[in-house]
């Protein structure tokens, strides 16, 4: 809707003088180079999409959020409660079986954990409203990063506690105490065995070093374990059919060590992971595949994922 300048009324559309008061129209507005709106020569702020004239010329390119929501509409809640099932879909497709996902969405309205969430949704929405109506367009950054953060402590409550059933695997609560947690308010160690689970794994690991028989650390180290003297070494998985520790993996207190069948041993310090994605029975870490088990794939992914979010994103170079 466009509006006279000069007396604020609402302007036929394409009229070039005002039908109230006669001022001209055309001479008195410009076009928004991020959206093409006509706005009164005296804005600093597009009225349609908030760019800002005299901070950000040449910025041409508009945020498009992940998670779209209609400010305009008085159902914000509701709409934070169908963006919920999209990324419930998402995440079931990602770490799960897809086949399942109607089963996973019958359990929400089964369980409590639909009036839980039905509490957190309204919270969220007004959370990101209030955003929205302090600082408009420029605030979609933070609320895509709000409503992501809730959603994947929501999910991971959810999938954990009222679906091992439906799982395939089993994934630790103790999980559940990380979605807050600090880079240097956590004991890696501990978190590390929160994640993985060792007693509910039929892996070999090795944690006592001393006790581990010689030639199988021999190997392990000569195969793929090639950490600094002043690492810490957490456990060694042996993942090779013989037990002579020719495949396997091991994490330390800065990084990742593996060796996978016929190929070559691989090692990523956690300050350089910038990739996780889980294909249907392995991981690729930085591009390098990896698989041990289902479970210990998709914990191992679970717990990746959580180490990779606290490294500060690298800045992009400028062309």
């Amino acid at each position: 809707m466009n509006r006279c300048p000069n007396c604020a009324a609402e302007l036929i559309p394409g009229a070039k003088f005002c039908h109230r008061c006669g001022d001209m129209v055309i001479e008195r507005t410009k076009d928004c180079p991020a959206c093409d709106e006509a706005n009164p020569l005296a804005s600093v702020f597009c009225h349609h999409c908030g760019f800002h004239f005299e901070g950000r010329k040449g910025v041409t390119k508009i945020y498009e959020p992940r998670y779209f929501l209609n400010f305009d509409s008085d159902n914000i809640t509701e709409q934070v409660k169908a963006l919920f099932f999209r990324s419930l879909r998402g995440r079931v497709e990602e770490e799960l079986n897809p086949a399942f996902y109607s089963d996973y969405v019958e359990r929400f309205y089964q369980s409590k954990f639909h009036d839980i969430y039905t509490i957190r949704a309204e919270q969220i929405a007004e959370e990101v409203s209030v955003c929205w109506e302090r600082f408009g367009t420029e605030a979609l950054p933070d609320i895509d990063q709000r409503i992501g953060n809730a959603f994947e402590g929501l999910l991971d409550y959810f999938i954990i506690q009222f679906c091992p059933d439906l799982n395939g695997v089993l994934l630790p609560s103790a999980i559940l105490k990380y979605e807050h947690a600090r880079p240097d308010k956590t004991d890696r160690w501990e978190m590390i065995r929160d994640f993985l689970d060792f007693d509910h794994e039929d892996e070999v690991f090795y944690f006592d070093f001393i006790a581990m028989p010689e030639p199988v650390i021999t190997t392990a180290c000569k195969q793929f374990l090639k950490a600094e003297r002043h690492e810490r070494v957490f456990f060694i998985c042996d993942l090779s059919l013989k037990g002579n520790c020719r495949e396997g993996f091991a994490m330390t207190n800065k990084g990742i060590y593996w060796r996978a069948p016929f190929d070559r041993a691989k090692h990523i310090a956690y300050t350089e992971l910038r990739q996780v994605e889980k294909g249907k029975d392995w991981l690729t870490l930085n591009g390098h595949f990896f698989t041990a088990n289902p479970s210990l794939n998709l914990k191992l992914y679970k717990l990746l994922k959580k180490l990779r979010s606290w490294q500060p994103a690298k800045a992009e170079v400028p062309a």
